[in-house]
């Protein structure tokens, strides 16, 4: 029975089992992050069953749909297309029904999903799928695929799934409200800073461009005299110094004093080509594999041209420079009704750019955007809070996920996601 099992797997007495499965329950409500708790629902599913595939699907409420957060043994290289949307028949049978769904005893039911939803289920072989339940509305699915016994599921072994699930569901919520609460307060913190940081930049851009004008005009003027080869090789690069001096004064004022968008109709998958074929050489050299997917056939927005591709290459050339010794670049974008995005949900390109360098440390994550952060030895550190203006005055806005080699063995690099609304 499934009780005998679950005291088989807490290593608990039966007097005691009740407490046992209150302790599980009150851990899972415990862990406020994601990625651990993923984790440690998979390790449970797997002392109570061996399965061969184990996939967990949450919903991301930014892009109203339920994507692939976590697997286990599946190999699959189409990963990023495997993602479930709420108003599709798999997720409204399971907002209706709300219970399990075991495909091979209900295949009727297998046969009402999308031809999407059936591709996924049957490339990853699912077999039972169990709906994450909170307030009578689907937060996520967990997907399983056979035993490696290759025995049918029994009723004690669904019932047992279906109780840890149950409490999982919970879990994920409440993971899921400390991510977005601390996200919102970063944002916040991001905004503030960046306002402070950029009146600070604009009196100190006009501060230093006054007595640099001076220092230039003087070296302009003493290079005249100067008759000596070597001394007018050292005064030219006294003045190439201070033409990069000028240069950042120019990115300082960009940053703190972004130019108003001309806005116009702009085909975004012929400016993304178009930027992508400026770096295609040196992309090659590096043994770089650049791929690039536009998804929708829909491809106009109303954007300033310059500006977008500004952003477009520095966040390419970041990849490419990250890329040193080769590797893959996948490019992406799709077309997307965004709810909960600013004030009314509408129609938005949804833009990744996902490479697999060595990535950020995680402590730098939260500075990426700051002025004059940078990581680079040549870098100005200006690239990326000048992109996030740009982004923002725009409409949209801008993330950053990354991971280090070092960190996750298998699953690293940095992935920039860009929301662009058509307007």
């Amino acid at each position: 029975m499934a009780l005998s099992r679950l005291k088989q797997i807490f290593g608990k007495k039966r007097y005691d089992f009740k407490e046992a499965f209150s302790e599980f329950s009150k851990s899972l409500t415990l862990i406020i992050d994601i990625d651990q708790l993923k984790d440690n629902v998979i390790s449970k599913i797997r002392e109570v069953i061996q399965v061969d595939t184990i996939l967990i699907f949450l919903l991301n409420p930014d892009l109203n749909r339920y994507e692939l957060a976590e697997s286990r043994g599946l190999e699959s290289p189409e990963t990023n297309q495997f993602f479930f949307f709420p108003d599709e028949p798999l997720i409204k049978w399971f907002t209706i029904n709300e219970t399990f769904l075991s495909i091979s005893k209900e295949p009727e039911i297998f046969s009402y999903f999308s031809d999407h939803e059936q591709q996924i289920l049957n490339e990853a072989g699912i077999q039972l799928l169990f709906p994450l339940l909170v307030m009578n509305r689907v937060a996520g699915l967990v997907c399983l695929g056979q035993k490696e016994t290759k025995k049918p599921f029994t009723k004690e072994e669904i019932e047992l799934l279906n109780t840890l699930l149950g409490q999982a569901a919970f879990a994920f919520e409440n993971a899921y409200l400390y991510r977005q609460q601390k996200t919102r307060l970063k944002k916040m913190y991001r905004a503030d800073r960046l306002a402070t940081l950029g009146q600070l930049s604009a009196g100190a851009a006009h501060e230093i461009r006054n007595p640099l004008t001076s220092i230039r005009s003087t070296i302009q003027y003493l290079q005249k005299e100067v008759q000596d080869e070597n001394k007018r090789t050292l005064v030219s690069g006294l003045l190439e110094e201070v033409d990069r001096i000028n240069d950042i004064i120019e990115g300082l004022l960009s940053f703190s004093k972004p130019s108003t968008p001309q806005t116009e109709q702009v085909n975004l998958k012929a400016l993304l080509e178009q930027t992508i074929s400026l770096v295609g050489t040196t992309a090659k050299k590096q043994n770089i594999n650049i791929t690039f997917d536009f998804k929708t056939p829909e491809n106009m927005l109303k954007a300033d041209p310059s500006q977008l591709k500004q952003v477009f290459l520095n966040i390419i050339m970041n990849a490419v420079q990250a890329m040193e010794y080769g590797g893959d670049f996948n490019i992406s974008a799709d077309l997307m009704k965004i709810e909960g995005f600013a004030s009314q949900p509408r129609n938005s390109f949804y833009i990744v750019f996902k490479d697999s360098g060595k990535g950020i440390p995680g402590e730098h994550l939260d500075h990426i955007f700051d002025p004059f952060f940078t990581t680079k030895k040549d870098g100005t550190g200006l690239g990326l809070s000048i992109s996030y203006g740009i982004i923002q005055q725009h409409g949209g806005d801008i993330e950053i996920e990354s991971h280090e080699k070092t960190e996750r063995p298998g699953d690293y690099g940095t992935t920039v996601s860009i929301l662009l609304p058509v307007m």
